[in-house]
This record gives structure tokens, sequence and C-alpha cells, in this order.
């Protein structure tokens, strides 16, 4: 057993997602040494590094944003990365006409397609939302004054009960179910800025994937996959190390100067709550909801340069969408929201890949295509949908862990489920957790 008075300057790191990389990373500029410790065979979490054929590929979170300002500098800390526009590009089906709204159309046009989708009672109410998003970046994350200011007064009802349903269906299901997996009657006004937010930016991705960042990085901290923490070590109300399984062998305890804990709210409920109930309580109130992937690589263009994703709303398919701008014949499903839970097996997702490229080539009148590659991804617990009141519930929240020396907590049910919201996450508690050693005093 490892003595816990000699962890030699170690921390670590659990949860090898956005956060728990910028988190890594900023630990060891800090000069520590920091173990990432994953329970899945590869790094990356959301961004579901994959392959299709011979081709590296991301099945989860890959466009990122114009404004996504610490990620962007987290990525250039490996180089100059290569990026390509993405844009934004979604259409749904009106009236059986399909439309398009797109980063490249005029403001005009914007505002006289938006006005199909809602009365113009409800785009005032959006326009004011927007407007806070737009004035104050905090606005733009969980748990800004004037979102929680907004909580307090409505999260008593969901998001679906504050509008018309002409509006809820048309603009705020796609948004919900894309960015939560969670129906408009699951979510809340108090954190519907990071929903607004998303369509107010548009979006770049990665020419050359996550993988080159994600192999840079392990060369610079010590890296442990395959490896589950079952539970935090305390000591005089102090975390001091974690109890470890690596490759389903027996847990075991390693000692550190002190932990991030970057993983779901979930899985770090389940960490703690042997020695930390009460945050394990409040973590436990955070939504998940599941969702399936599916990259299929066609042997022919499926959409056209200027419809590049359909928002699908009677099934199980939420969304169909072009891989990249230049990959008109790689087509991205996903199978989110209420009518594709629960998690479906191998053979379920079959049927529903079958039946949603069905619907997707009849929309766009193509026929005889057939599928060269194709690669699936399931999440059980894909997608962070938050609490009510979350201003109320970051507060406690940061109450529980500030009476606990040693530990920090990173991740998407803190400052929102956008790659750059769990990126800051990710750097806000690398430097928590560094003031905290740095303002130590020595045993």
């Amino acid at each position: 057993m490892e003595n816990p008075r000699h962890a030699d300057r170690r921390l670590a790191v659990v949860g090898a997602g956005i956060a728990g990389m910028t988190a890594a990373l900023q630990l060891h500029k800090a000069g520590y040494e920091v173990e990432l410790i994953e329970q899945m065979e590869v790094l990356g979490g959301r961004f579901g590094v994959d392959r299709l054929g011979d081709r590296p590929v991301m099945t989860g979170g890959k466009n990122l944003g114009r404004k996504y300002s610490a990620l962007r500098e987290f990525l250039a800390e490996f180089g100059d990365p290569e990026y390509e526009e993405f844009g934004i590009n979604t259409s749904r089906v009106l009236d059986g006409k399909i439309l398009t709204l797109d980063s490249k159309q005029s403001a005009w046009d914007k505002i006289s397609r938006l006005r199909r989708l809602g009365p113009v009672r409800d785009l005032l109410k959006l326009a004011y939302l927007g407007f806070l998003v737009r004035r104050k970046e905090e606005n733009r994350f969980l748990g800004s004054a004037a979102f929680t200011r907004i909580a307090d007064r409505n999260d008593d009802r969901p998001l679906s009960a504050h509008f018309s349903p002409r509006i809820v269906r048309n603009m705020f299901r796609p948004m919900n179910v894309r960015m939560n997996g969670a129906e408009p009657d699951e979510v809340y006004l108090g954190t519907f800025g990071t929903n607004l937010n998303m369509i107010m930016d548009t979006y770049d991705q990665l020419t050359h994937g996550i993988s080159p960042i994600i192999d840079e990085l392990s060369e610079l901290v010590r890296v442990r996959t395959n490896t589950k923490v079952e539970q935090v070590l305390t000591a005089d109300g102090r975390v001091i190390g974690l109890g470890i399984s690596e490759h389903d062998g027996p847990v075991t305890d390693h000692y550190y100067d002190g932990v991030v804990l970057a993983s779901p709210a979930h899985a770090t409920a389940e960490i703690v709550k042997s020695e930390l109930p009460a945050l394990s309580d409040l973590l436990r109130e955070v939504k998940y909801f599941p969702a399936a992937v599916v990259l299929v690589e066609y042997d022919r263009p499926v959409f056209g340069t200027e419809v590049r994703a359909i928002v699908l709303d009677d099934g199980p398919c939420s969304n169909a969408g072009v891989y990249g701008i230049n990959d008109l014949h790689i087509v991205r499903y996903t199978f989110s929201g209420r009518h594709a839970r629960p998690t479906p097996s191998d053979e379920v997702l079959d049927q529903w890949i079958d039946n949603a490229e069905r619907e997707l080539t009849n929309l766009l009148g193509v026929a005889h295509v057939e599928r060269v590659h194709t690669v699936k991804r399931i999440w059980d617990a894909a997608y962070c949908a938050y609490v009510p009141f979350h201003g109320k519930f970051l507060s406690q929240v940061h109450t529980e862990v500030a009476a606990t020396p040693g530990l920090e907590l990173a991740g998407d049910y803190l400052r929102g489920a956008p790659l750059e919201a769990s990126c800051r996450s990710g750097i806000e508690a690398a430097n928590k957790l560094l003031n905290q050693l740095n303002s130590a005093v020595p045993a």
C-alpha cells in the first residue's frame, strides 16, 4: 500500500472527457505529476473517438463554436490545429416543405423563417432571452446571476409551460433534444441560456479530429484506461486518494495530494457516496438521458450543399445530417429524445437505422444508395439535462465541495453540456485545486 504522506506532488483527474483533459493539462502545466483515469478503453468521453472504415471519426460532439475561446486555447496548446468550416445548417419539414436555417442567410431571411416557427409573442420573449445571452458572456453558461433570477421566478414549471405549443414543437424540441436529450417538458427556463447560445454561434470542426490532441496529451500525463474509481479516500475531512479497480481487478488504494472528479454527475455521486453522502444525494438529482449515434458512409452523396441536416420529429431518430460540410456521402443519425428510450438493443437500433434511412431518402428524393461503412455508438447517459433552480443547486454543491479539501468537481452538469462549458469547468476545477495546494500550510 502506498504511503499517504508521500504522494510526491501527485494529482488525479477522474474522467477523460473534455473537462478532465483540460483539468489534467492545467495541473500538468503547474508542475504536478498528473494521472488521468478513464473507465473506458479510449480517452475523449463525449467526443466519441472511433473509426469509419479506415477513417478516424468522432461519433459524439465535434462542432466547435467560433466563441469557444477556452476550448480553442486548450487545443492551441498542442500546436496549430487545422479547422474546417461547418457553420449552422438545419432544416425541418413545415406544411410539407423543407424549411432551412443557415448561418450564411441574411438577417432578414433568418427572421422571416423564424416567424414560421412560432407566434410573434413567443419570438419577442425569445429575443429578450437572446439579448441577455449576447450582452454578458456569463449568461452563456449555467449559474449566471441573470438566469438564476429567471429560474427563481419560473422553474416551478418546465420550459414547455412558458411558450406556445407551436414554437415548443418547431424550435425548442430540436434544441433541447440535440443538447440535452430531453423534451421541452423535462428542462427549465433557468438553464435555457445554454441552448440559445448554441444557435447564436457558428461552427467549425477539427480537420483531423481530436485523436492527435489526445495522443499528445497522453505523452504529458500518465493515463490509466479501463480503470474504474470506486470511492474517494478521506482522512480528517480531507480527500487523500482513491480506491481504484484496474481491468476489473481488486480495488486498491492510491494516494494523491488532490483529486478532480470530472465524471458525469451520477458517476461522481457513486464515487463519493460512502464518504460524502450529502454531496452524493445532491448529484443524484441531475438528469441524464440516453442516445445512440450511427455514422453511415454511402456510395454517393445523400445530402446537397443547401440542405445538410434535417430534424425528424415522430420517431427515435431526432436528427440526420452530414458528417462534415464536404462529406455529403456520410450521414450522422442521432437517436435521442423520448422516442429513443430506453437504450436500444443492437437489433432494435438496426431497425431504427433502416426506418430513418428510408424517411431521409424519401424527404430528399434520393434513391438506391448503398452503405459502404457503418459505425454505431450507444450511450446510456449521453446527455445532461440539468436540474430546475440550477443556481441554487450550484450553490449547494459548492458549499459541500468547499468543506472537503483536496477535492474539486468538473463536468457538464456544472457549467453546461456544450464542449466549451465543460472545458471551462475543467479549467476552473484545476485552478481551484491549485489554489488549495498553494495556500496549504505544510505539515
